[in-house]
């Protein structure tokens, strides 16, 4: 009974440490921003035989971004962001490099040089309130065509360098903070523009 007892004492040993050195995912915060990769650090400890121990910063590490086809959303990253940081199965170095399909590089797994990060992670103080609409908060650069199919409501200046369509009238190159006051009636072919 007892050699069947040291036996699983000494799995559950093996089975705690493979554990203890498998990574998954750690919550990390950004501590530099390069042009296409940030540099991260984890902000949770490692004990290691009682012992807390600051991990290192992770450099180069690959953002997430929303991306389909040539159509993406890029978010600014800002050093103190917070961050996902997920290690995939295997080292995705020739992968990043272009190649598909071919053997990883090394033979690591789940390791610490494989992450990519999903930015955007708060902790309590810094949480977001959950909103009952989308919310978008920050300058925003759009390139490519918008269709809005609903009310457009603007609460602020309109800057317009290009034409205008409504209906049957079109006006060009018009700042309507300065120079629409009357409005423009869509639909009917009228224009309040005041000269």
């Amino acid at each position: 009974m007892s050699e069947k007892k040291e036996l699983i004492d000494t799995i559950n040993i093996c089975l705690f440490n493979a554990l203890a050195n498998l990574h998954t995912s750690t919550v990390c915060r950004v501590e530099k921003v390069n042009q296409k990769t940030i540099d991260v650090k984890p902000v949770v400890n490692r004990v290691v035989e009682g012992r807390s121990i600051e991990l290192t910063t992770f450099t180069k590490v690959i953002p997430l971004f929303m991306k389909g086809g040539s159509s993406y959303t890029a978010h600014p990253i800002s050093v103190g962001d917070y961050a996902l940081v997920h290690f995939t199965e295997r080292c995705m170095d020739r992968w990043y490099s272009g190649q598909n399909f071919v053997e990883p590089a090394e033979f690591r797994m789940h390791d610490y040089s494989d992450g990519f990060a999903v930015v955007g992670l708060e902790n309590f103080d810094g949480a977001i309130d959950i909103p009952s609409i989308i919310k978008q908060v920050g300058d925003t650069n759009i390139v490519g065509d918008v269709t809005i199919d609903g009310n457009l409501t603007v609460n602020g200046d309109i800057n317009c360098t290009g034409r205008v369509t409504c209906g049957n009238a079109t006006i060009s190159g018009i700042d309507f903070a300065t120079h629409v006051h009357g409005g423009v009636q869509t639909g009917g072919g009228n224009t309040g523009v005041p000269s």
